[in-house]
This record gives structure tokens, sequence and C-alpha cells, in this order.
């Protein structure tokens, strides 16, 4: 089981209608299932799998004011993950901070927890790091459109898409995505 704790931490005045748009607009995002708002700050959701979580992550990372807690907890089911997703956030967190936490009584588990919360840290590394013309060209990449597709969509060449994934860091991020899928899974297994 999987669950992801979410905390707004920008700067937005209007919290409250920004966290209940940000549920609605993660809630349809392929893998994610329900996000709930848990508060005026805060979301919760409880993805099935490593690349629902995966998915759901790497979207707030994108959006670059949320703390993220994951919580998985092989055997123990979905409050237990719930739990263990609102303890790695803890109390507070910076805005791109990722806390993994996996329950269970196996002591690989803390191992597991720091290899996850690793690869997550690598991708808000390269995601952060992006113009916004990068941010464009990685985010239709990631809604499933080729370069020629997205050359289209954004008036330029099939060249100047894949200059602009190149400096985006996109083949890191497509090798951390799939790293964090991994370690999900094995994080999932233990226990």
């Amino acid at each position: 089981m999987f669950a992801v704790h979410a905390r707004y931490r920008g700067r937005d005045r209007r919290r409250a209608e920004l966290v209940a748009a940000s549920a609605a607009a993660l809630t349809g995002l392929d893998g994610v299932g329900e996000v709930r708002v848990a508060g005026v700050e805060e979301l919760t959701a409880a993805p099935e799998t490593p690349v629902g979580v995966t998915t759901l992550v790497l979207a707030l990372l994108a959006a670059g004011d949320w703390a993220v807690g994951v919580g998985v907890a092989p055997a123990a089911g979905a409050a237990a993950a719930a739990d263990a997703a609102a303890g790695a956030l803890g109390p507070g967190g910076r805005p791109g901070l990722v806390r993994v936490r996996v329950r269970g009584d196996d002591p690989a588990a803390a191992d597991a927890a720091a290899d996850v919360a690793a690869a997550f840290t690598l991708l808000q590394h390269v995601i952060s790091r992006r113009s916004a013309q990068g941010r464009e060209a990685t985010g239709l990449m990631r809604a499933g459109l080729t370069q020629v597709e997205a050359a289209a969509e954004l008036g330029v060449s099939k060249q100047a898409v894949n200059q602009r994934l190149a400096a985006a860091g996109w083949a890191a991020e497509e090798a951390g995505w799939a790293l964090a899928v991994h370690l999900l899974e094995r994080a999932a297994a233990l226990g």
C-alpha cells in the first residue's frame, strides 16, 4: 500500500482555493486515483501502484511549492501507509522536499526509504533547473506526445523540441522516473 501526503509551502494568499484546484487537477493524472484536500494547505492520496506514486510526486515537484511525504506499508494496509506518509512529512517541510517512510519489520525498510527519497531528490534537482521552454516541452512529452506532435503544438521544429528536451534534462528525468518506480516496487516487497 502506498500513500502521499503533500503540504503547500508557497506564498499564494488563496491557499484553500489553490489546494482544492490542485487536488482536482492531480486526480486526473493516470494511475494517481483520487486526491483529497486534507486541510487548508494539505493533500492526500493513495495511489495503488509505484507508477501512480511517482507520477503524483513528480507533478507536485514540478509545481514547485509542495513538501511531500510518501508512505509505503507493504503488509499493513492503507491507514498505515497514510500514517507513514504524514509521519514522513512531519510538521514542516520545505518546497521540493520529499521524505519517505517504509513501515514494516524488515531491517532494510529504512534503507529502502532513503533510496526512494534520494531518487526523488535527484529528480527534483533536474526539474527545478528548467527554463519555461523546457517545462513546456517536457510537459508535452509527459502527456504522451511525440517530439513531432510537441513541435506542432509549440509551433517550432522537431529539432528545437529535441534541443529543449536535452537542455531540460528529459533523459535524466526518464531514467530517474524509472528508478523511483523500481525502488518503490522493492520497498513494497519488504515485509
